[in-house]
């Protein structure tokens, strides 16, 4: 299977340019409201996503918000589940309706907890059976610093491992199945002959992302911080954030379908048929 990652980024931008309307309305409402709300509802998170904020006092607030946050970013994250679902199906090729879409984003929220579980269990699992051996050494040897050198392909492993199971959310919208454990099938499926790709591609992406959005939150930051530490710092700062995360959404999601469509192809079917 040739998979083209030109086309596919080309292709999922003009997903996204032509359902832009509809979807940053999905994406403002799932991913811009919420991530304000959080920093409106919870004003010490500011400090907590502050670069150079006190080691100590993190620690001390992390501990007092802990119970909050748990609670606040898991409501959240079910929240952005959904809003992901939503766009995904909303650019796919059988043109719902937005509530359909809607519908769709809300009925893969529990099969893609599963596969979020799934994939932490294999992180564990994975990353400890490649620590271990550094660690063994770096014993042995008197060296500590050897069982850092483990962290280089644990982190090789869980982008890996991400891009295996990438087109999850994509079989879940689009492939007619709610199953976590077969969607998780045929993305191993799907990605595996063109895994190493896929990986790369994904990574470039995801530090492309993290390099921009740092770069524009942190020089709203500077904006945030000239109105001190009120309502209009937080509503700068959350608004920033939210923003970032909005688009990011959308490119993501753009790519997740374009990619699922070309390696998917007209034997999705045969596929998914091969799991039931």
């Amino acid at each position: 299977m040739n998979l083209d990652l030109n086309t596919v980024w080309s292709r999922g931008m003009k997903l996204v340019s032509d359902n832009f309307q509809l979807l940053i309305v999905i994406a403002g409402i799932f991913l811009l409201l919420p991530t304000i709300a959080v920093y409106l509802l919870l004003p010490d998170f500011q400090m907590l996503a502050e670069p150079g904020a006190d080691p100590e006092i993190l620690v001390e607030r992390m501990g007092a918000m802990i119970g909050p946050l748990v609670g606040v970013f898991g409501l959240l994250s079910l929240f952005q589940f959904a809003g992901y679902g939503a766009m995904i199906g909303l650019i796919g090729p059988d043109r719902p309706t937005v509530a359909q879409a809607l519908v769709t984003g809300f009925k893969i929220v529990p099969s893609t907890i599963v596969v979020l579980i799934m994939f932490a269990l294999a992180y564990f699992i994975g990353a400890v059976v490649i620590i271990v051996p550094f660690s063994i050494l770096g014993g042995v040897a008197g060296l500590p610093s050897v069982a850092l050198i483990g962290v280089i392909p644990v982190l090789i492993f869980v982008v890996w491992l991400m891009a295996r199971l990438s087109m999850s959310m994509p079989v879940l919208v689009l492939g007619g199945t709610l199953s976590p454990f077969n969607a998780m099938k045929i993305s191993w499926k799907l990605t595996g002959p063109t895994q190493w790709q896929i990986m790369m591609f994904w990574a470039a992406l995801l530090i492309a992302s993290t390099v921009i959005s740092l770069m524009f939150n942190g020089g709203m930051s500077v904006i945030a911080a000239l109105f001190g530490t009120g309502t209009a710092a937080l509503l700068i700062t959350g608004l920033a954030n939210g923003l970032t995360t909005m688009a990011s959404g959308m490119i993501i999601c753009g790519v997740a379908a374009a990619m699922f469509e070309q390696l998917s192809g007209p034997s999705l079917d045969s596929i998914q048929n091969t799991f039931e």
